[in-house]
């Protein structure tokens, strides 16, 4: 799911279009990771390419899955998957033509339906964080939904109001109550988290054949003395396991310690790296976990953050680092299930940390005529 920028840009793309090229200098495959392009700067100066008309072809002329979104700031976004294997490049174009229709594989919304819950889904996992109408649980944590099929499910889920029982097609066994739930980025004091409060406004952004993505405001809440208020956004690209998460804090203090964590249960399998942390566990809001199977949590800080230990606070596997107020603090929190596509506890590890190289080693892309 790794997002990369243009290296090169050029002034026009009449006619062919524009070559992207997509590089992979390293030795693991890369596969449907999200390249991402400021789409005015493709074509500054070429009045006929338009977000409606952009499309993408791959190295044998067929269209790839294109996405173009505008962000908060009014800049308009193109995305595309690409493959690359090691130590290779790939071209791509981009130009006008008619798009091919491409299913929605990244669907998030407000749920006002079911106490301000905001949901949010791909064709591989899916998930939800508390809004201002639940009472209990509060928390910045999110709640994982677990999935074994390629369908969107949560609108369906939640009209029927009987996710904790699997139909077939997937389930919410998984208990969150305070606690920072399958991963969030949080203050702490010593050996104790600050778990925040749910959020108090939303605003989803877009979905699509490659992304979704919300925005999220939290109140002030008490940290050590001093209010720390928060703002976030989550963004989840299909075919990833991986919920990109970031927040800017704002407090009266030029820094603040920060932990990501998430809750461990009855856990089987934990491995700690760097700057990541995998772990699986049985099931935990379940009467039969036997049935139920094992769930699989991921965790992976930015490596343009420092990294300073990881460790286990108040329950939670927690990943420690400090970050300047105001700055951004990018996480990825991810989901797996053993009776959803994860093998083993071994198999989850290796993804997760080849997840968190692959974010430290982006695929290197370069726009040309």
């Amino acid at each position: 799911m790794a997002a990369a920028s243009a290296a090169a840009v050029l002034v026009s793309c009449a006619g062919a279009g524009q070559s992207v090229i997509v590089s992979n200098d390293t030795s693991l495959a890369r596969q449907n990771e999200t390249v991402e392009l400021s789409f005015s700067e493709l074509c500054s100066g070429d009045d006929n390419l338009t977000a409606e008309n952009v499309i993408v072809l791959n190295h044998l002329g067929k269209q790839v899955p294109v996405q173009v979104y505008t962000e908060k700031d009014g800049e308009q976004i193109l995305l595309f998957q690409a493959d690359v294997k090691e130590h290779s490049s790939v071209k791509y174009t981009v130009k006008v033509g008619e798009r091919e229709e491409f299913p929605m594989k990244a669907y998030s919304r407000h749920v006002p339906e079911r106490l301000d819950d905001y949901a949010y889904e791909n064709n591989l996992v899916a998930g939800r964080i508390y809004g201002p109408a639940l009472q209990d649980p509060r928390t910045f944590g999110s709640d994982v939904w677990l999935k074994c099929t390629e369908r969107l499910v949560i609108d369906d889920w939640f009209k029927k109001m009987d996710y904790h029982h699997n139909y077939g097609e997937g389930m919410d066994c998984y208990k969150v109550a305070n606690t920072l739930g399958g991963g969030a980025v949080t203050p702490y004091v010593g050996e104790k988290l600050i778990i925040g409060d749910n959020w108090a406004t939303q605003e989803h952004l877009t979905d699509g054949p490659i992304r979704t993505k919300a925005y999220f405001t939290y109140d002030a809440f008490d940290v050590a003395g001093q209010k720390v208020s928060a703002t976030r956004e989550i963004s989840l690209d299909a075919n990833s396991r991986f919920v990109q998460s970031t927040t800017w804090f704002s407090a009266q203090t030029q820094e603040l310690p920060l932990a990501l964590g998430a809750i461990q249960h009855d856990v089987l399998d934990r491995v700690d790296g760097t700057n990541w942390i995998a772990f699986t566990e049985v099931a935990s809001d379940t009467k039969q976990p036997e049935i139920d199977g094992n769930i699989s949590i991921g965790l992976v800080l930015s490596p343009e953050l420092s990294a300073e230990g990881t460790a286990t606070l108040d329950g939670h596997a927690v990943i420690k680092t400090t970050a300047k107020c105001g700055s951004p603090v990018t996480v990825w929190t991810a989901s797996g299930w053993s009776q959803g596509g994860v093998e083993s506890p071994q198999a989850w590890t290796a993804l997760v940390q080849d997840f968190a190289y692959a974010k430290a080693h982006p695929l290197k892309v370069e726009v040309v005529k």
